[in-house]
């Protein structure tokens, strides 16, 4: 008796297992559709942009299909987390062909995982621009994030191409992906999205519209009207304060089997003719200025002396502060929390540096 009534529990769970799963891929085709993801990755690349409920789609896989359906090569590649996800490439001087390959939660392995898809298709750019977030040289058994591992082949093949052992299979097969699909509370949220949303996601010329966000075929972000006007100052104080209070007692490590990998990705980079930029992103200016007292503040000081190893002994180009205070438009206005500079903020930044194809010093 027993044992059929625990049959019958299994399959009842089961059951209900395959419905979230089935449901969480049919709400997120951005996430799970491998045809959808192909299909947007090339009306991308064709210059359209995506326009979607929110930014949340599987950036990594998005990215993949683009480079893959590109027709021409970059002169420049940004990378990094969401950090730079305002930087379009208008705000870049030069008039270069600028593709912002932005994700979230970046790790070096991500940094290793892009040069090989870009090696692969033939789309290396004159000059690649990587930036180093709290977290991106920290070791594998102590991170928090698990994003990296969507790109586990691609991160494999460029460890063999920089002559290193990658981490066994255990360790980077994306187990929490697979489990994500089967979370109910995600799909609770989206059906609760979806059936509140005014328009349904699309490609689309327009860079703006009102109630959806677009990653551009550049590849960065174009908030919404709704969503900015979201981004209030006492939002985005309220959120300062509570970063720096969540942040602030935590010092994460940053990993030598990491920094060394770094080293090696920018001598593999130069001996394919590409220049190689280290460059942080500005933070907000209060969170900057209160972040020195914690022990935080030492590990952004340490990746800034990372970045600065990076020029001494590998040629990378350091353009090494977080540091808002030259930029007379990284004010709290133009920030969406602590760490997410708007456009206007990031352009001064752009403008403060060479010319990224030439090097040349303006």
């Amino acid at each position: 008796m027993y044992k059929r009534y625990f049959i019958v529990l299994a399959i009842i769970v089961a059951v209900l297992f395959a419905a979230v799963g089935f449901g969480n891929a049919a709400l997120n085709p951005y996430v799970y559709d491998k045809d959808e993801i192909a299909r947007v990755g090339k009306g991308l690349a064709e210059g359209k942009n995506l326009a979607n409920y929110d930014p949340n789609v599987d950036l990594r896989a998005v990215r993949k299909a683009q480079i893959e359906a590109m027709t021409t090569t970059p002169d420049i590649v940004i990378f990094g987390g969401s950090r730079w996800q305002e930087a379009r490439s208008e705000i870049i001087p030069g008039g270069h062909r600028v593709y912002n390959a932005f994700v979230s939660n970046d790790q070096i392995e991500d940094m290793m995982a892009l040069a090989q898809i870009l090696d692969v298709n033939n789309r290396l750019p004159k000059a690649v621009v990587y930036s180093l977030r709290f977290v991106s040289l920290q070791p594998v058994a102590d991170r928090g994030t698990y994003d990296w591992k969507d790109w586990g082949p691609e991160y494999v093949e460029m460890s063999r191409k920089l002559g290193v052992e990658p981490v066994n299979y255990p360790t980077r097969a994306p187990v929490q992906q697979w489990s994500g699909r089967f979370y109910l509370p995600a799909l609770w949220d989206r059906v609760q999205q979806v059936s509140l949303a005014k328009h349904e996601p699309m490609l689309t010329t327009e860079s703006e519209t009102e109630t959806l966000d677009i990653i551009a075929s550049d590849g960065s972000l174009h908030w919404s009207k709704a969503s900015k006007a979201k981004f209030t100052r006492k939002l985005v104080d309220n959120i300062v304060e509570h970063e720096l209070r969540r942040q602030g007692p935590t010092q994460p490590k940053i990993g030598t089997r990491e920094v060394d990998l770094l080293g090696k990705l920018i001598d593999w980079y130069k001996a394919k003719g590409v220049k190689v930029y280290i460059i942080q992103s500005p933070y907000h200016p209060f969170y900057w200025q209160e972040i020195q007292k914690y022990p935080f503040g030492k590990t952004l000081h340490g990746n800034e002396k990372i970045a600065l190893q990076m020029q001494a002994e590998h040629g990378a180009f350091a353009f090494n502060h977080y540091d808002p205070a030259p930029f007379p438009n990284c004010v709290p206005e133009h920030f969406v929390d602590h760490i997410h500079p708007t456009w206007e903020c990031m352009q001064d930044m752009f403008n403060a540096l060479p010319d990224l194809v030439t090097g040349v010093r303006r």
